[in-house]
């Protein structure tokens, strides 16, 4: 195409932008201020989407400039992200403050719940609140992707394997293994057979914290 450019000044450029990714993924994580020594936080968030709880520590981290709080709570009902689904939001009140859960995750074996600022008085008892309408709208698409699993290995056979997915409120995304591009036929069929199972509005038969060995008794598909 008859270009030409400077090398050097292209490699100077390219460095300086590597250096600008690094700091853009740096989290600066303070120590943690521990209020009440508790190592084991009990996640009730299966049976209950409110719950009193106690802030057990906290810390301040900066992530590209921005200010958030991570709290530990003695239990909890947020669910933490994982297994494809979003952590879930909510909120936490005192008599003196109400503070928006915006994300809760898993580090190290302790739920983590983040918010925008810390309450001002961190030793109070607070009414924990999930946010149900988001909650129960990841739930009903985390379903979904085991029904479309279910489905793709019905009709395209048992190779397909789940590879991943995305489960939040308002969409999911399913990522799998097969050998071609699905054609369309097929996939309006893939989609009326989720369709009919969701409409068939099977029970729900729920087990938790089963022994390994019993789940798959109960015919569990293990994949990890």
């Amino acid at each position: 195409q008859n270009l030409n450019f400077n090398k050097e000044d292209f490699n100077k450029a390219m460095s300086e932008q590597k250096e600008r990714s690094k700091q853009a993924g740096k989290i600066e994580k303070g120590d943690w201020t521990v209020l009440i020594d508790d190592e084991t936080e009990e996640f009730v968030g299966y049976n209950t989407l409110e719950t009193e709880v106690k802030i057990t520590r906290y810390r301040k981290v900066i992530s590209n400039d921005v200010e958030q709080y991570q709290l530990i709570f003695n239990i909890t009902p947020f669910y933490p992200e994982g297994g494809g689904q979003v952590g879930d939001t909510g909120l936490i009140k005192s008599d003196s403050d109400t503070i928006s859960i915006v994300d809760t995750k898993k580090e190290n074996k302790l739920i983590v719940h983040f918010t925008d600022k810390l309450p001002t008085d961190v030793s109070a008892d607070f009414m924990a609140h999930v946010d149900i309408d988001s909650r129960i709208a990841s739930a009903r698409n985390h379903t979904a992707t085991h029904l479309l699993h279910e489905s793709l290995r019905s009709i395209l056979g048992d190779h397909v394997t789940q590879k991943g997915s995305l489960v939040n409120p308002n969409y999911l995304r399913f990522d799998f293994s097969h050998f071609s591009k699905i054609d369309k036929k097929v996939l309006q069929k893939i989609e009326l057979l989720v369709n009919a199972k969701i409409l068939a509005n099977i029970p729900l038969e729920e087990h938790n914290n089963l022994p390994l060995s019993k789940a798959e008794d109960l015919g569990a598909m293990m994949l990890f």
